[in-house]
């Protein structure tokens, strides 16, 4: 059960919770950058390689498919600040690794994180979270078919925002993004039909399952809404490099300015810190968190 606020010791109060994750909230995520420009510039070169038969369309199509399953997570971190660190003259580093990464994934960088910011701040509300629609899935297949549908309710959602006009803008930023890409696709279509299906149609269909699957439903299945409670640790047979370490997703809800490969070390250090809130699963986090699956609940 999660615990009330003033139900917890002096030595667990949210100052100095906040005050340790500020501390490991400082190292600049060379890692994400690193992965989100390596993936899109290997998916692009994918392209010449494939259309001039260097290379198989077969083994273009599973590295364009990883490519797409990698593309995400950087720009993540780029929709929270977290290569500008709050620094003015480098947020133009969030917005470049933001676009260049979801190039894969063909997604409208300032679409996904207008939305995202509303997941953190509506985490499981029905009406105003944009992923509750698949964190509401019942299994693993739902989510595949809602993906493959295209069944995420954004158009009725963007009615309880249509007063923010902050948001509105962002979104109809990104939709003209979303023209563009859609353009691209579409000569690519006319040009390369098999090669598009190949390297990025189906990739990216792949790499959104991926996505949602282990950012969208695991984390936040069956649960409620409010800190500590909205989402979860949560095991798997796969070990955390393959799942992204969405296992560890709890602390980034909780204190979203540590980078992803910061959480490890985070989570490590607040322990005690979540235990005492009470927080599912909490006593089961190994002293020293290893790639391994980890957490059983």
């Amino acid at each position: 059960m999660v615990m009330a606020s003033e139900d917890i010791a002096e030595e667990f109060s949210f100052e100095r919770e906040k005050a340790i994750a500020k501390s490991v909230s400082t190292r600049f995520q060379w890692e994400m950058m690193a992965i989100g420009l390596g993936q899109a510039m290997v998916w692009l070169t994918l392209w010449p390689l494939v259309i001039y038969e260097i290379l198989p369309l077969w083994l273009g199509f599973i590295i364009a498919t990883l490519c797409a399953c990698l593309a995400y997570l950087p720009s993540h971190e780029s929709q929270h600040g977290n290569y500008s660190r709050g620094k003015a003259n480098l947020r133009w580093l969030d917005t470049f690794i933001g676009n260049i990464s979801l190039i894969t994934l063909s997604f409208p960088y300032e679409i996904l994180r207008a939305t995202h910011m509303k997941h953190h701040a509506y985490t499981n509300v029905p009406e105003k979270d944009f992923d509750y629609d698949i964190k509401d899935s019942k299994s693993v297949v739902e989510v595949i078919l809602k993906v493959a549908d295209g069944a995420q309710k954004y158009d009725a959602m963007m009615e309880n925002f249509a007063d923010d006009k902050v948001f509105m803008n962002a979104m109809q930023k990104g939709t003209i993004s979303a023209s563009l890409l859609g353009l691209s696709q579409l000569i690519l279509v006319f040009l390369f039909p098999l090669q598009t299906l190949l390297l990025w149609w189906i990739p990216r269909k792949i790499g959104t399952v991926y996505t949602s699957i282990f950012f969208s439903w695991y984390p936040h299945y069956q649960l409620d809404v409010g800190r500590y409670k909205d989402t979860r640790f949560w095991s798997h047979w796969m070990p955390r490099y393959i799942n992204h370490s969405m296992q560890l997703h709890f602390i980034h809800h909780l204190h979203p300015s540590i980078g992803h490969y910061d959480e490890p070390k985070a989570i490590e250090i607040l322990k005690p810190f979540l235990i005492a809130r009470g927080v599912p699963g909490a006593e089961n986090i190994p002293d020293k968190v290893t790639f391994n699956s980890m957490i059983n609940i």
